[in-house]
């Protein structure tokens, strides 16, 4: 079984779903802003809170119409030092996404215990051999990838003898509509990669596709979160508030508990009778020969004899007398 363990949680095909509160840049670079929706995940159940950290001379070019919002939104070594304790200490996984092998150093200063490649980074094959060779779980975002870019890229973090990879299924728009969502990707991805746990980065609007995703066999989830819509930000209005993301939390583990196997379908119906069982239908004598005239077939079951055994009856004589509404069983013929 595919299993993948992160500070004390497991993360396995049969584990509850492993869920990850996407902070990314809406922090407003504001430490103590970024407190409190760490905290606001936390209480609603997130397992883990997320960042993306990158030096932006390294991200983009300076002319950038992005660079000086990127810039503005670029978290110091004191600050994001000060987010990992933080989590450490509230009890919440700190991670997040490097968009350099600088950054990776620096995440790897703070114990970080995962990391997640960025859509965009798909291809990125040095930085993400660099992240693998530091052998922790490695979460894969697809984004708008080929197969062969997720191939290569999966190769890359095995070739570093690093298993403990998520695949995340992943659609590049913000929002996208459903109709955008193909989430019969996660079969795909599933059926290609049996080795490895299936995760699903949501942009959409609500739990609809993380509820399908996790029908589908995904494990691990991630969406935007805010505590504030009306903040300021480029991503607030597309991250669930804490409202909604409790709501994805409740419906992402309902989810899971409706696709638990039952090994013994239907005994609680049965044991309260839910279903019939043979009855006399009036009194009748001992040495009678029974006919179905002489058998109700009525509810309840009650651990007594079920219809599909009436006719072992029929043609029988009975041993003792019984009466009108008693229930039949074996030993009366």
């Amino acid at each position: 079984m595919n299993t993948i363990k992160i500070k004390n949680t497991i993360i396995s095909e049969t584990s509850p779903p492993f869920v990850v509160a996407e902070i990314g840049l809406n922090h407003n670079n504001n430490l103590n802003l970024a407190k409190e929706m760490i905290l606001k995940a936390k209480e609603v159940g997130a397992n883990a809170a997320k960042f993306q950290t990158f030096i932006t001379e390294k991200l983009l070019v300076d002319n950038s119409d992005a660079y000086n919002i990127f810039k503005e939104l670029e978290l110091s070594n004191e600050v994001l030092k000060e987010i990992a304790i933080y989590c450490d200490e509230i009890g919440i996984i700190f991670f997040s996404t490097p968009f350099s092998i600088e950054s990776v150093d620096l995440l790897e200063s703070l114990n970080v215990q995962c990391y997640k490649i960025a859509s965009m980074d798909i291809n990125y094959y040095q930085l993400i051999d660099y992240v693998a060779s530091k052998m922790k779980p490695v979460f894969l975002s697809t984004g708008a990838a080929s197969i062969y870019e997720i191939d290569r890229a999966v190769k890359t973090v095995e070739n570093r003898g690093n298993n403990q990879i998520v695949i995340f299924h992943c659609i590049s728009k913000y929002p996208p509509t459903y109709s955008d969502m193909d989430m019969n990707m996660i079969k795909k991805l599933k059926t290609l990669y049996p080795d490895y746990l299936i995760g699903f980065s949501d942009h959409t609007i609500d739990s609809t596709s993380s509820i399908i995703a996790k029908t589908l066999g995904a494990n691990v989830f991630e969406k935007h979160f805010t505590i504030s819509k009306d903040l300021e930000g480029v991503d607030q209005k597309i991250s669930a508030d804490k409202e909604e993301f409790e709501k994805l939390i409740i419906d992402l583990n309902n989810t899971a508990a409706s696709l638990e196997y039952q090994s013994e379908r239907g005994d609680s119906f049965i044991k309260n009778g839910g279903r019939r069982g043979l009855y006399a239908a009036f009194d009748i004598e001992a040495g009678t020969i029974l006919n179905y005239q002489m058998i109700d077939i009525i509810r309840p079951y009650n651990n007594g004899v079920s219809p599909e055994f009436i006719d072992i009856f029929i043609g029988k004589k009975i041993k003792r007398s019984i009466k009108k509404g008693e229930q039949f069983t074996f030993d009366i013929i």
